[in-house]
C-alpha cells in the first residue's frame, strides 16, 4: 500500500511542474518591465532651442541696510562745511567698519568695527577736524567736493559700490561701476544744488528719482 501512495504522490507533484511550466510560457510575451516616469533621454528637447530668460534689469530699489542719505555739497556761512550722510535704515545695528567714502579723489575710511544704530544716521564733516562720536566722524584730509558737477560712492571691501549719487553731469568716478552693481543708471545725475541745499534721499528706486534737492538737514 506504502509505495503506491508514494508513486501517486510523485506523479501528482509532476503532473503539476508541468502545467505550471505550461502556464508560464503562455503569459511570458505579456510581461512588460515597468516604465519610468521621467522624461524619455530620447526625446528631450534641444538646449539650443530652449527660449532664455532675458537679461535682468537690475534692482528696483538698492537693497543695503546702510545707504548715503544726504550731501551738502555748497554750504553756506552758517553750515561752514561739506558733509556726507549715512543711514541704517534696518532694523539691526550694521558693522561699516572699512567702509569707504569717496568722490574719486579724496577718501575716509571707517574705523574698525564701527557701528551705526538701526534707524540712526552718522554725518562725516568734510575737510575738518574735530572730536568723533558715534553720530560724527571727521574726514579733515577729504578735498573739498566739485560744486558744478561731481559724484560720492560708499565703498564695501575697497571696490563694492554699496550706493552712489551724482550730480552736475556724467560721466563721474565710480559711475560705471555704481551702474554694474545696479545701485545708479549710467548717465542719471542730479541738477546742481543751490547754496544751503544739499542732495536728500527720499526712497524709491534707485536714481535721481530717489533724491530731492532741498534745505539741508544733517543728522535728520
Amino acid at each position: 500500500m506504502r509505495p503506491i501512495f508514494f508513486c501517486s504522490v510523485i506523479a501528482l507533484m509532476a503532473l503539476l511542474s508541468c502545467a505550471c511550466g505550461d502556464y508560464a510560457n503562455s503569459v511570458k510575451g505579456d510581461i512588460k518591465p515597468p516604465q519610468a516616469n521621467g522624461p524619455n533621454p530620447n526625446n528631450l528637447p534641444n538646449p539650443n532651442t530652449v527660449p532664455k530668460p532675458g537679461g535682468g534689469s537690475g534692482y528696483a530699489v538698492n537693497l543695503s541696510p546702510v545707504l548715503i542719505s544726504e550731501v551738502l555739497v555748497n554750504p553756506d556761512a552758517s553750515q561752514a562745511n561739506q558733509y556726507v550722510e549715512l543711514l541704517n535704515k534696518s532694523l539691526l545695528s550694521s558693522d561699516i567698519g572699512g567702509w569707504v567714502i569717496t568722490d574719486g579723489t579724496s577718501t575716509f575710511t571707517f574705523p574698525f568695527g564701527f557701528q551705526i544704530s538701526a534707524g540712526s544716521r552718522v554725518l562725516v564733516q568734510l575737510g575738518v577736524h574735530g572730536s568723533a562720536t558715534g553720530n560724527v566722524q571727521f574726514a579733515p584730509s577729504f578735498n573739498a567736493l566739485a560744486l558744478s558737477q561731481g559724484s560720492v560712492a560708499l565703498l564695501r571691501s575697497g571696490n563694492e559700490v554699496i550706493d552712489f549719487v551724482q550730480w552736475g553731469g556724467s560721466p563721474n568716478s565710480y559711475e560705471g561701476a555704481a551702474a554694474s552693481y545696479f545701485v545708479w543708471p549710467a548717465g542719471d545725475f542730479l541738477a546742481v544744488a543751490p547754496t544751503g541745499e544739499s542732495y536728500n534721499f527720499v526712497g524709491g528706486t534707485v536714481g535721481s528719482s530717489a533724491w530731492a534737492i532741498s534745505p539741508a538737514t544733517p543728522g535728520n
